[in-house]
């Protein structure tokens, strides 16, 4: 059996860390020593834990926050695209729109489109300084 020593030396109330602790609760000596490294280690563990709730705490209300933003933002995203879903055109009408188009191209080559012939003569003589 291996033989303890004790420290017999007074356990100060000054800051000590967790292991100084935990070695003054194997080798102190006296009772009253033992009980006040217990003490302290308990205080220790009491602050160290309360910073760290509250740091938990924090994180907890921003990802919350943070949640929130993203749930608008995909809200406002969802809008947006139900109103380009309600937009969009049918295979039907780009078909019947190219038609439309094809026609009045054909008839501003052909100069038939007279609102679109009276538009460009009016530019003409507007460049000649005419009108």
């Amino acid at each position: 059996m291996a033989s303890e020593t004790y420290d017999y030396e007074p356990f100060s109330e000054t800051d000590h860390s967790m292991k100084e602790i935990a070695d003054a609760i194997r080798h102190k000596g006296y009772g009253k020593d033992v009980r006040e490294a217990i003490a302290q280690g308990m205080e220790l563990y009491d602050r160290t834990s309360g910073e760290l709730f509250k740091r938990m705490k924090k994180v907890e209300e921003k990802t919350d926050q943070e949640i929130e933003i993203r749930k608008k933002d995909n809200d406002k995203l969802t809008t947006r695209l139900d109103n380009l879903d309600k937009q969009k055109a049918t295979h039907d009408e780009v078909k019947a729109a190219k038609g439309e188009w094809k026609t009045k191209i054909e008839h501003v080559a052909l100069g038939t489109d007279y609102a679109t012939v009276e538009k460009a003569v009016e530019q003409i003589l507007q460049e000649k300084g005419l009108i």
